[in-house]
């Protein structure tokens, strides 16, 4: 059984590719706190939304006329074939030009160490949160397989 291949451990591998896409971004910004004319940047964040949506590699079929569409408006979303459920096919993610930040010090740098400082404290969370959701389902797993 290769559970690479299971939706959740795929998406869980790309929200943590994320997760260490955005530390090193942070961690950019925080290293040239000092730095003039210096703006931070963040990365794009990863919405569930790009998973269930059509996939660069794995186009999206309606097989069933309750299936949704584009033009469908508020239905509820049914998997009904392995396919329908994919991650980003390039694994990368966008990085965006930060805001134009209302504090910028006398050589234009725009960093506020304290709110880089939550977001890196808000990525932690969000690590603990997959890890734990990780090892949740590898035990579920082992469990039903009688490992344990």
């Amino acid at each position: 059984m290769d559970l690479q291949n299971l939706t959740l451990y795929q998406m869980s591998g790309e929200k943590m590719r994320w997760l260490a896409q955005r530390q090193t971004v942070l961690a950019h910004n925080i290293a040239n706190g000092d730095t003039p004319n210096f703006m931070p940047s963040d990365i794009e964040p990863l919405t569930f939304k790009e998973f269930v949506g059509e996939s660069k590699h794995v186009p999206m079929m309606r097989t069933n006329p309750a299936h949704r569409t584009r033009g469908s408006g508020e239905t509820k979303i049914a998997k009904t074939n392995v396919n329908h459920l994919s991650p980003i096919a390039d694994g990368k993610a966008r990085v965006r030009e930060g805001r134009r930040p209302f504090e910028t010090s006398i050589d234009k740098n725009g960093v506020i160490l304290e709110e880089q400082m939550a977001k890196v404290d808000e990525t932690r969370t969000q690590h603990e949160q997959v890890t734990a959701l990780f090892k949740k389902n590898a035990a579920l797993l082992g469990t039903a397989l009688g490992l344990k």
